[in-house]
C-alpha cells in the first residue's frame, strides 16, 4: 500500500538502493570499462531491422547507449548489466522520446526503443550459452507474425530502477559485445578470445497455453516467457 503512494522517483531510488544492498552481501562483481582489444573471430552475430514509426530517435538513443556498452569488457564470472552500463535513460543524459511499452501501451519515453537493444543481448548471449542472471520478457506482444522482426520468446524488456537485464560470463575469456547500425538494421557481436560457435535454440508455444513461449538452449529447458496475449 506504501508503495502505490510513494512518488515514482522515490520508488527508482529505493530500488537501486535494495539492489546495491543485495549485490554487496552476494559479492556481485559487475564488469566494468577496459580498452583492451578483442577481435571479433567466433560466429555469434545477430542482426535486426530497426522497426518504430520514429526510427531516427530510437536510433539516437540505441546508439547513445552503444558507446558506453561497447567500452565493458566483461572478464569471467564477472556480471554485465544494462542499467549499470547504460545509465539513467533521461534527457540530461541525452536520449530523447521514442515509443515504449508501458502497461501493456505504447507510450513514448526518453530512451524509447532501447528494449531492442537490450533483447539483441539476451538473444546473442542465449546463442553463446551465457549465463542469464536477470532477465524479463514484455508483458504485452505487440506484433503479428508479418511485423514480427525477432522470435517471440528472445526479447528482453529493461526499465530503469526495476527490470534490468544482467548477464554472467561463464566462458573461459573475456567477452566484448560490439555493434553495427547500418540501414536501419542493428547487428551484434560477441567478441572473445576464443571461438564461440552458436548452440541450439528453439522458442516453442506451449500447446496448453498460447500466451507462454518456453525456450529451449540444446533441447533442455533454459526459461518461459509468459504474455498477457500473443498474436496469431
Amino acid at each position: 500500500m506504501i508503495k502505490e503512494i510513494l512518488p515514482y522517483r522515490l520508488k527508482v531510488s529505493i530500488n537501486l538502493i535494495r539492489n546495491q544492498i543485495i549485490d554487496l552481501f552476494k559479492g556481485v562483481k559487475y564488469a566494468t570499462k577496459n580498452n583492451i582489444k578483442i577481435d571479433y573471430i567466433g560466429d555469434i552475430e545477430i542482426t535486426q531491422e530497426i522497426k518504430s514509426k520514429n526510427t531516427n530517435a530510437k536510433i539516437k538513443n540505441i546508439n547513445i547507449a552503444i558507446f558506453q556498452i561497447e567500452q565493458i569488457l566483461i572478464y569471467p564470472n564477472e556480471v554485465f548489466s544494462f542499467w549499470k552500463t547504460v545509465g539513467e535513460p533521461s534527457k540530461k543524459n541525452g536520449f530523447v522520446e521514442s515509443r515504449s511499452i508501458v502497461n501493456g501501451k505504447i507510450t513514448p519515453t526518453y530512451g524509447g526503443g532501447l528494449c531492442q537493444l537490450s533483447g539483441l543481448i539476451y538473444f546473442a548471449s542465449l546463442y553463446a550459452n551465457i549465463e542469464i542472471i536477470e532477465r524479463h520478457n514484455h508483458s504485452t506482444d505487440i506484433y503479428t507474425k508479418e511485423t514480427r522482426f525477432t522470435p517471440l520468446g528472445s526479447d528482453a524488456t529493461v526499465v530503469f530502477g526495476f527490470k534490468d537485464l544482467k548477464i554472467k560470463n561463464n566462458l573461459k575469456e573475456p567477452i566484448r559485445f560490439t555493434f553495427i547500425i547500418n540501414n536501419e538494421k542493428l547487428t551484434i557481436r560477441i567478441n572473445s578470445g576464443t571461438i564461440l560457435k552458436k548452440v541450439n535454440i528453439k522458442f516453442v508455444q506451449n500447446e496448453n497455453n498460447r500466451n507462454e513461449i518456453i525456450t529451449y538452449v540444446n533441447e533442455k529447458y533454459k526459461t518461459k516467457s509468459v504474455y498477457k496475449k500473443v498474436h496469431a
